[in-house]
């Protein structure tokens, strides 16, 4: 059992969620990791910050390595560098980037590169960039792609190598890593001291009052961390703590710009709604249904 906040330690939690296991595509693969399937973990939430968390974590080994070891396609792969949905999510970041991370030469490296989408358009923007990506065929396309190094290495072990970034970015990865602040700790020695780091993940409180009143009016069901896929569930206020307590100021926490389809009224919802959530006071209202951080070392 997990009795304690993963961010700011506090012991007040409350459940708020039971989420389930389903493995099924493991059973011929993974034959422990299937025999999670029927299983269920409770979420609970921290009184004191807000913070969303797991009850208790799988005692298998590598639960979550095992559990992102997807044999992806490569033409799945490159549909996903070529795909624009994340662009306006990413153009939003590199302009705040630029006005706060000095010119020549600007130095980026993306936690969680996936394909290389970001690490192609940083790029195009005039950053040297580097990423890290533990998955080998992403991590292999990407570099091919982009020509940038791309690491298959954790946080952890590039700090340790002594190398800094004048911009850290990480984008919907914290909220999958189990005790989130080891990662941070580990990122801030990545930063260049006057660095910036640019964080975002989904609102926790946010995206269950929209599951919930999804489920309320359809037959949808409620899916909020299955299998753990969230493992952490982050409030504005234990965005901002996370980031604080790992030694990072001039923390700033915002609406975050959502992902895009190309057309259609999906989108105009969409954008309608990150306008509604980006007004002054809005990122603490169930509008803001992703948080984007940024932070400086001093």
């Amino acid at each position: 059992m997990i009795d304690r906040c993963w961010i700011c330690g506090g012991a007040d939690l409350a459940r708020f969620h039971e989420a389930p296991f389903d493995f099924h595509q493991f059973a011929d693969e993974d034959r422990d990791l299937y025999a999670y399937t029927g299983r269920r973990v409770w979420l609970v939430r921290c009184a004191t910050c807000g913070f969303g968390q797991p009850e208790e974590l799988p005692a298998l080994e590598r639960f979550f390595d095992r559990m992102y070891a997807q044999r992806w396609s490569d033409e799945w792969i490159a549909s996903e560098f070529d795909a624009d949905y994340k662009d306006f999510i990413f153009a939003a970041i590199l302009r705040t980037l630029k006005r706060r991370v000095p010119p020549a030469p600007r130095t980026l490296l993306d936690i969680g590169a996936h394909a290389g989408r970001f690490l192609h358009l940083a790029q195009a923007d005039g950053w040297t960039v580097e990423g890290i990506e533990l998955n080998p065929r992403t991590a292999a396309f990407a570099a091919k792609r982009t020509g940038a190094l791309v690491h298959q290495v954790n946080a952890h072990a590039l700090a340790s190598d002594g190398r800094r970034f004048g911009a850290v970015v990480l984008t919907d990865v914290l909220e999958h890593i189990p005790e989130p602040m080891r990662l941070l700790e580990s990122i801030a020695a990545l930063v260049e001291p006057g660095g910036s780091i640019a964080v975002k993940v989904p609102n926790g409180r946010a995206q269950w009052i929209k599951e919930r009143a999804l489920a309320a009016v359809s037959a949808h069901r409620v899916s909020l961390a299955d299998n753990l896929v969230h493992v952490n569930h982050f409030s504005p206020r234990s965005l901002a703590l996370a980031l604080e307590h790992a030694g990072f100021s001039g923390v700033t926490v915002r609406t975050a710009p959502p992902e895009l389809p190309q057309r259609g009224l999906s989108r105009a919802a969409r954008l309608a709604t990150f306008g509604a959530a980006s007004l002054p006071g809005a990122v603490h209202t169930p509008l803001a249904l992703n948080l984007q951080a940024y932070a400086t070392l001093a």
